[in-house]
């Protein structure tokens, strides 16, 4: 990541805000801040002289006090992180950010000392309420930081190498939310995505959990393996209910629809490509040897809602359905078959 040189270039912006932040070394006062020139961004040249502009809302990486710059890059790791707030100015050659912080797990658990670090990976930060003034020669990069919750079925994909939180931090307060036993297995041990192999994951509503492999008990019945890809499609998203595929096609809706028409289709599930059928059978799943970060959660359950919709109440199919499900996601090439178990909540199938 190359050093960048600052070069003051500016838009103004006409709305303030109050400061909340604690003063560094060189810094502003509060009080001297209220009476700075605001502007909307401000442009950093690095040693190729190629210029980039930072603005108000953007994440950046910064360089951490005590680290020197250098024209070799730095893991991404080594840098702090912070969303820039406020944008001022003494003059043109003194520029500051009004910068609030994403905290690594080893700051939070500095402050909070019962704070787990072991249930975090090495790309998670915990978004804080603490504020700083940081001199913009400290900013080195654009950041992309996601927010990821473990119990949104629709999460976007993250990559292996790509920074996220899950949890806020309330530093006055000592507080972190929301509260990390809420998406956590039942043994209330966190998702480590850098040391978890596999998670298994819930989709019904009232679930929305993954569970660590080790913690969760085999049926009592073995299906085979046609009936059990049939019930993990019967583990729908969008309801609670445990219904089977033919109590769809027997709704009042289906009935309705069907009135005068005998169906030549044997099994419901022909009507659909045989390509989402088999992303709606798979078992969901996360962890580092389970399609990483957030695993096919999005995928599988895309697939079974759009069965769930065609089957409740004849919803055609869209033909872009494959832009809506990504199928190599939802199937990895190289995925070792993985024992079947059921939900601690629901019963059903994972």
């Amino acid at each position: 990541m190359p050093r960048r040189k600052k070069k003051s270039v500016f838009t103004h912006k006409k709305v303030s805000r109050k400061s909340k932040c604690h003063g560094t070394i060189g810094s502003p006062t509060d009080g001297e801040w209220q009476t700075m020139v605001e502007f909307g961004s401000f442009v950093v040249t690095d040693n190729e002289g190629i210029q980039y502009t930072f603005s108000t809302k953007e994440n950046a990486f910064i360089l951490p006090e005590g680290v020197l710059p250098t024209a070799e890059m730095h893991h991404p790791n080594a840098y702090w992180i912070g969303k820039i707030k406020q944008i001022k100015a003494r003059n043109q050659e003194d520029v500051w950010a009004l910068v609030q912080w994403f905290w690594s797990p080893q700051e939070v658990a500095s402050v909070i000392k019962s704070f787990d670090v072991s249930g975090f990976g090495q790309y998670e930060r915990i978004y804080s309420d603490y504020y700083d003034y940081v001199s913009t020669d400290s900013f080195c990069d654009h950041a992309t930081i996601t927010r990821y919750n473990e119990r949104d079925v629709g999460q976007e994909v993250l990559d292996s190498d790509e920074f996220y939180y899950r949890f806020d931090l309330e530093y006055r307060a000592r507080k972190i939310s929301p509260n990390v036993s809420l998406a956590a297995c039942y043994c209330g041990v966190s998702y480590n995505p850098d040391r978890d192999p596999v998670m298994h994951f819930c989709p019904r509503p009232a679930c929305c959990i993954a569970y660590h492999q080790g913690c969760l008990q085999k049926p009592t019945q073995r299906p085979n393996a046609a009936a059990r890809a049939r019930m993990f499609i019967e583990c729908w998203p969008d309801t609670d209910e445990k219904l089977s595929i033919e109590d769809l096609v027997g709704s009042q809706p289906c009935r309705k629809r069907r009135k005068g028409h005998k169906s030549s289709i044997s099994d419901p599930l022909e009507q659909f490509p045989e390509e989402l059928v088999r992303v709606a059978q798979q078992q969901i799943m996360k962890g580092r040897q389970a399609g990483g970060v957030v695993g096919n959660v999005r995928a599988v359950v895309a697939a079974r809602r759009l069965i769930y919709r065609g089957l409740l109440d004849g919803s055609a199919l869209p033909t872009d359905w494959k832009d809506k499900v990504d199928v190599k996601k939802a199937i990895p090439p190289q995925r070792k078959s993985s024992p079947v178990f059921e939900c601690p909540q629901c019963q059903g199938l994972i």
